[in-house]
C-alpha cells in the first residue's frame, strides 16, 4: 500500500505532516511502516526523526559500527556511505532487493516496525530523476512495499515526471493544504491525475479560524472521511526540530493530553484513522 502525500503549494509542511502521520499510525495500529522521500537527495523527512546533519566524526563512526568504508570523492569534496537509496539503486536485479537488504540499508525509526529510506548523498541537478540509476526507483518502491504494510512517501510539491509518476500510482494521495489559501478550491478547478482515493489535509490548523474543518466541508460539500486536519502544536514543532517527532507523538497518543492539547490528539488520531481506513490497511 503507497500512500503518497503532495501539495500543490510551496511551504505546505508535506514532509512535517507525513512524519506526524505515521509515526501516529505506528502508535495506533500493528502496523510495520516505511517513509521514503520521493526526491533525489531531499533530507527533509529524514530530519524529522534523526535530526540534522550529524558531523563528519560520527558519520564516520556509524560507518565503522556497520563494517562500511567512507569515501571521499574527490571530485566535489564530500563524504559518502556505501549504504541507503544509493545502495539499493546500485542492485541490478529485483532479487537483489530482499527484505534483509533493504531493511538494512534504511534506519529505524521504532524497533522492528517502522523505517526510515535515507536520501541518495549526492547532489540533486535538474534531471536528476533521469539519472540511469534512479530509473530503478520504482523497482525500489515496489519492494520496499513488499515487506512493509504501508509506504508513506512524500513528494513535497515536486512537479517533476518522477512526482507524477508517484502520484498517479499511489493507492492515495493526502493533498497537504494550508489552510489559508485555497487549495481545495484550487483542486476542484484542476484535478491532478491520481490513481487511487485523494484526502485532503489541513496543515497547521487552528479550529478557531473562519475556514475550519466543519466550514471547509460545507462550502466545498466534501465528505467528512474526505478531510483531517493536524492543529497547530508548538511543543510538537520544538521536537520537530530535534528530530522528535516519534517520541512527541508517541506521548501523545500513548498518554493522552489533556487542556489545551486535547484538540492535537483529537484530529491527529482522527485524521490517520480515516487515511488508513480509506487504504484499507485498518478496518
Amino acid at each position: 500500500m503507497k500512500i503518497a502525500f503532495w501539495s500543490e503549494q510551496k511551504g505546505a509542511g508535506t514532509a512535517f505532516n507525513l512524519a506526524v502521520v505515521a509515526c501516529a499510525s505506528v502508535c495506533l495500529h500493528p502496523l510495520s511502516v516505511a517513509v521514503v522521500s520521493g526526491g533525489y537527495c531531499d533530507e527533509k523527512l529524514e530530519q524529522k526523526f534523526f535530526g540534522c546533519h550529524q558531523n563528519m566524526s560520527k558519520i564516520t563512526e556509524i560507518a565503522a559500527d556497520h563494517g562500511q568504508e567512507t569515501v571521499l570523492a574527490a571530485e566535489t569534496q564530500e563524504f559518502f556511505l556505501s549504504n541507503g537509496l544509493a545502495c539499493l539503486l546500485r542492485k541490478e536485479r529485483m532479487e537483489d532487493l530482499t527484505e534483509a537488504v533493504v531493511k538494512s540499508n534504511m534506519r529505524e525509526v521504532v524497533k522492528d516496525r517502522m523505517y526510515c529510506l535515507p536520501a541518495n548523498a549526492g547532489r540533486e541537478y535538474e534531471w536528476w530523476y533521469q539519472d540511469y540509476r534512479f530509473v530503478r526507483m520504482g523497482r525500489v518502491l515496489d519492494a520496499v512495499e513488499s515487506y512493509f504494510d504501508v509506504v508513506f512517501i512524500d513528494c513535497g510539491s515536486r512537479k517533476d515526471d518522477y512526482a507524477k509518476k508517484v502520484l498517479e500510482e499511489a493507492d492515495i494521495c493526502v493533498l497537504n493544504i494550508l489552510q489559508e489559501t485555497d487549495g481545495i478550491g484550487q483542486y476542484y478547478r484542476s484535478p491532478p491525475k491520481f490513481k487511487g482515493e485523494n484526502f485532503f489535509l489541513l496543515g497547521k490548523y487552528f479550529s478557531s479560524a473562519l475556514y475550519n474543518r466543519e466550514n471547509l466541508q460545507r462550502i466545498y460539500r466534501i465528505e467528512e472521511s474526505r478531510l483531517g486536519a493536524i492543529p497547530y502544536n508548538a511543543q510538537l514543532h520544538a521536537a520537530e526540530q530535534m528530530g522528535r517527532i516519534k517520541k512527541f507523538v508517541e506521548h501523545s497518543v500513548d498518554s493522552g493530553i489533556e487542556g489545551k492539547d486535547m484538540e492535537f490528539e483529537k484530529e491527529l488520531v482522527r485524521t490517520t484513522n480515516l487515511i488508513l481506513k480509506m487504504s484499507g490497511v485498518v478496518a
